[in-house]
């Protein structure tokens, strides 16, 4: 967001092409690198990971501390029993094992290429087109001036924060994943077919005031983003992360992010190539984008809302996942409330540990995750 309001303060106080308009953007971007690098000191460890690395002490503490509750907690105690089960058998996993386990079964699959599909369908919205040629856009609408398109697009980055830090705090546990998607795709697609079909239809006079029509259009890429921040923009990351089995998680985590930025860069360099040849076809290709990816919403994304992380699992089996995930659509048939309590955790892992020849029983992790407390 800040980032922003330095190129737009830079281009209105440095005149001319003097080398400073690019060095001193470029030097600022280093501070939040730092104050990222001094905040990871006092970062808590994930309780997953370090029980993925038979550290079930410090897993221990750690989970206690980002609960604030004690070790000897009740819940504590049960939430960590829970996570090593699910973990037995599948400790310090090679990358092969993994790539093996990610295709085992058509559930493992499923659930793993999930997480690349929405970060593949993220980049498909638009957003970076908008985030780096904002001021190109603004222009083709028909807002005039270098500085002020560099002003829309800060005001731009100030609603996409406060929205986007909105609806992770108010909407995506009320309203739910799958409906965040769904609804935020639809807004998304009408604010770029708008944006396109007014392109053609009333097309930027140089010489002419802004008309209604146009206003308009510049109202839809703020009307964007405010669907965009509740939706496309932090859900992918949130489902990526619960749906992720335990055991492949840091490779199906890398994969969903190497395809967030593979096709970042994609759209980056295909944008000004599309505004310049295709024009407000540009638009038009986002918006039917945003149209196929609320569909894959609808028929292929389970709600997981309220289900605990150790029974995710459970919402990827059955015979026909899609036809369950299109179910989640409608709250009367929705499974993530009889999941809510779920017992039922890590059978299948248990299944595949066993297939490996793992022999470790359950009782026997959670007599090693006690140890010392004798």
């Amino acid at each position: 967001m800040l980032s922003y309001f330095v190129n737009y303060g830079v281009n209105l106080n440095i005149p001319g092409n003097s080398a400073k308009k690019w060095r001193i953007p470029f030097a600022l971007q280093m501070l939040p690198g730092v104050l990222l690098l001094v905040g990871i000191v006092f970062q808590n460890e994930s309780p997953r990971w370090l029980v993925e690395k038979n550290r079930h002490e410090e897993a221990r503490s750690a989970l206690a501390r980002v609960r604030s509750k004690s070790q000897e907690d009740p819940s504590v105690v049960q939430e960590l029993d829970e996570i090593i089960e699910d973990f037995m058998g599948h400790e310090k996993m090679s990358l092969r094992a993994q790539l093996k386990a990610v295709c085992e079964s058509k559930r493992m699959f499923y659930q793993c290429s999930m997480a690349v599909i929405l970060m593949f369908w993220q980049q498909w919205t638009g957003t970076n087109s908008i985030n780096y040629y904002s001021p190109q856009i603004f222009a083709s609408i028909g807002l005039k001036g270098t500085s002020a398109g560099l002003f829309a697009t800060g005001i731009y980055g100030v609603v996409k924060v406060v929205l986007t830090s909105l609806g992770l705090m108010f909407m995506t546990e009320q309203v739910g994943r799958k409906w965040s998607l769904i609804v935020g795709a639809l807004g998304q697609a009408f604010a770029m077919f708008y944006i396109g079909v007014n392109g053609y239809v009333n097309p930027p006079n140089a010489n002419a005031a802004l008309t209604g029509s146009s206003i308009f259009a510049i109202v839809c890429v703020y009307l964007f983003v405010t669907f965009y921040s509740f939706g496309w923009g932090p859900i992918p990351f949130v489902l990526s992360s619960e749906c992720s089995p335990n055991h492949v998680r840091s490779l199906v985590m890398a994969c969903a992010l190497m395809t967030q930025w593979l096709f970042n860069f994609v759209i980056a360099k295909l944008t000004p190539i599309m505004l310049a040849s295709i024009t407000n076809g540009t638009f038009l290709l986002f918006g039917s984008c945003c149209i196929a990816m609320g569909l894959y919403a609808v028929f292929c994304v389970p709600e997981t809302k309220n289900v605990p992380l150790e029974s995710i699992h459970l919402l990827f089996e059955g015979d026909s996942i899609v036809k369950s995930a299109t179910k989640d659509t409608l709250a009367r048939y929705r499974r993530a409330e009889g999941l809510k309590n779920a017992s039922n955790v890590g059978h299948d892992e248990d299944e595949f540990a066993k297939s490996k020849g793992y022999n470790v029983r359950v009782e026997d992790a959670n007599r090693s995750s006690h140890a010392g407390q004798d």
